[in-house]
């Protein structure tokens, strides 16, 4: 199973589509935007996303630290090292 495919699982298994995704500089939070038709082939798009680096965001949420904020924004699913679906 491609990686998509499994991100895609994981998040209808999680019953949200809200997440939390970790590359190796940046930690980014957003809503997850499936869309066959528009979705770039090996890329994640995100809503109503926060970007912050990793080394601003010990002990506090990117979301309350952070002003750099994308009502879109594409993710490279080869560049994620970690990530979370998050309950509201």
């Amino acid at each position: 199973m491609d990686r998509i495919k499994t991100f895609k699982k994981i998040m209808e298994k999680s019953e949200t589509n809200l997440v939390s995704i970790l590359t190796n500089h940046y930690q980014i939070t957003g809503t997850v935007f499936d869309c066959e038709e528009c979705n770039k082939d090996g890329f994640i798009n995100l809503t109503n996303a926060s970007l912050c680096t990793v080394n601003e965001i010990y002990e506090t949420r990117c979301e309350d630290f952070t002003e750099n904020r994308y009502d879109w924004i594409h993710i490279n699913i080869d560049k994620i090292v970690a990530f979370s679906f998050l309950k509201d």
